[in-house]
């Protein structure tokens, strides 16, 4: 009886640690196929990338017209705040928030002046706005929600799906980008991926209500996948499908913490955005996820 015994006791212990092993790698499978964009045609979410800067006085301005487009279009707009050119430029006493990408941005969309952006990297002429260079993408903060309004209505050829995890071990941050195109797309595609901050506060020409405790948010950290994002190789027809893995490691700062830094990275104030181009302009549809 007593060896019954221990058989009986040797295969139920077996049968839990199948069980257990079982389970975790279901759930292992379920999170590494899920599929995170939608499949039903959906009209684009809009861009802004405003060119601001430390030094700007009326930028602040442009910040609060940027919000208030947003707050009119929730979850169809997205401010990505793109600190470059001569107001942005480190200096003592200034906070540094520039990126190695904001200058080529500037140089793209043809600015003259600023605050200025551009709504999803689209011409001025398309979008029937008045731009600041003939031909060119920037225009003024007073047509941002114009421009912003004829983009959410155009329909877009791909959808987009994203998840972003960060490991505090590691500071390795992963994001995972789905698209499913609607439309068949036969320019070439880029996929770009962003790291955004909220909550940096820093001096502000015209900031208010504190110019020199000025909150800062949408600030460009970097560029993940590069000054003009990964080409999308292979076929873009109907019902294709694209996914991606993106890692990258999250520093804890960016150009240090004094008064000309950039300031630390808070995990929680972290923001990714990933948009679909048409090469590098025409922003073809654009999600804005939290970092879990």
């Amino acid at each position: 009886m007593r060896k019954i015994t221990y058989l009986i006791s040797g295969f139920l212990a077996l049968s839990m640690i199948f069980t257990a092993c079982k389970k975790e790698e279901t759930k292992t499978d379920d999170a590494n196929t899920e599929f995170l964009a939608s499949t039903t045609p959906q009209n684009r979410v809009a861009i802004l990338e405003d060119f601001t800067g430390v030094r700007c006085g009326y930028c602040p301005d442009g910040h609060v017209r940027a919000k208030a487009v947003a707050d009119a279009n929730p979850g169809k707009f997205i401010i990505m705040a793109v600190h470059a050119g001569s107001y942005a430029t480190p200096a003592t006493g200034w906070a540094d928030f520039t990126t190695a990408f904001g200058n080529a941005l500037v140089t793209q969309a043809k600015v003259s002046g600023f605050p200025a952006g551009t709504v999803s990297r689209m011409l001025c002429s398309d979008l029937a706005v008045t731009p600041q260079i003939t031909g060119g993408y920037a225009m003024s903060r007073g047509s941002w929600a114009a421009a912003a309004n004829k983009v959410i209505a155009m329909p877009a050829p791909v959808n987009i799906g994203a998840k972003a995890t960060f490991d505090a071990g590691s500071r390795v941050l992963t994001v995972k980008v789905d698209l499913y195109y609607t439309s068949e797309e036969t320019a070439q595609n880029n996929i770009n991926v962003v790291l955004l901050q909220d909550g940096l506060f820093s001096r502000q020409s015209g900031g208010t209500p504190d110019a020199n405790n000025y909150e800062q948010n949408h600030v460009v950290r970097d560029f993940i996948t590069g000054q003009w994002g990964e080409v999308i190789a292979g076929s873009r027809s109907v019902g294709t499908k694209v996914s991606k893995i993106y890692k990258y490691t999250v520093p804890a700062d960016y150009h240090g913490t004094t008064v000309e830094g950039g300031g630390a990275v808070i995990i929680d104030n972290l923001k990714v955005v990933a948009f679909v181009a048409q090469g590098q302009t025409n922003v073809l549809n654009a999600i804005e996820i939290d970092v879990q």
